[in-house]
């Protein structure tokens, strides 16, 4: 499919999708897929998958949910954006997206490197104040990172007096 047309396709979508345009105005096969969501027969995650356009289950999911709570999603946006990108990286269920601004903060001294910390947020002072620590660790030296396994988990937090006593809390755990 050309870009144009998968364009094309998409503005589609989105005109259906739209509060002020009324649900007559999507095709059968998308009106029963939202249904299918609306009634619990199609888990709306699944969406991805069993269409194979990413765009088009940010609708159809986005549409049924205004359904759901009926709730206008009109001020977020839909269009404009690449959800083929997120797909299994960093946001799932995908209903819209918002535009938040960008801060730098540093440089961080990490592990003898300079790095700029680029920091979205809408937290007011925050990136002042990640940039006042980074000077501070600069100050001092730097910090030292240590990688004990690159993985995501879900647990309790445990704060430690210093890096050295938390790795042997660490290694403590894994011997039990």
């Amino acid at each position: 499919m050309q870009q144009n047309d998968k364009q094309q396709k998409h503005r589609s979508v989105q005109f259906w999708c739209c509060p002020k345009v009324t649900a007559q105005t999507c095709s059968e096969e998308d009106e029963n897929i939202i249904q299918s969501v609306v009634q619990g027969k199609t888990p709306s995650y699944s969406l991805e998958s069993k269409l194979g356009d990413c765009f088009r289950a940010a609708a159809i999911r986005r549409e049924a949910l205004q359904r759901i709570t009926g709730k206008s999603l009109e001020g977020l946006p839909l269009e404009h954006f690449d959800y083929d990108y997120i797909l299994g990286q960093c946001c799932e269920m995908p209903v819209g997206y918002v535009q938040i601004p960008v801060g730098i903060a540093g440089p961080l001294l990490l592990d003898d490197k300079e790095y700029s910390v680029p920091m979205a947020t809408t937290e007011g002072f925050l990136v002042a104040s990640t940039n006042r620590g980074c000077k501070a660790i600069y100050a001092s030296g730097g910090a030292t990172s240590v990688v004990l396994r690159d993985a995501m988990t879900r647990a309790p937090v445990v704060r430690l007096g210093t890096a050295k006593r938390a790795a042997e809390l660490k290694f403590a755990l894994d011997v039990s």
